[in-house]
């Protein structure tokens, strides 16, 4: 018999935070920390952390006076 192609519910993602940092050294460091706390109050707690760039509208945006020298 086996388990069948599913994901055991341990092994499912079972959250994610999200911070404002402004550096990828900050953004690691926080992630310690963050990993740190998870085992300080969950003995025996194992888990990975990821750490991604998320790109909000304003690092998209033109500003005002090059879109109306474009124009």
């Amino acid at each position: 018999m086996t388990d069948g192609p599913f994901t055991e519910a341990k092994e499912v993602v079972g959250g994610y935070a999200e911070f404002e940092l402004k550096s990828k050294e900050e953004a690691i460091e926080g992630a310690v920390r963050f990993m740190e706390l998870h085992q300080k109050h969950w003995p025996g707690w194992e888990g990975e952390t990821e750490i991604r760039q998320i790109f909000g509208p304003e690092d998209f945006a033109q500003p005002i006076k090059e879109r109306s020298r474009i124009a």
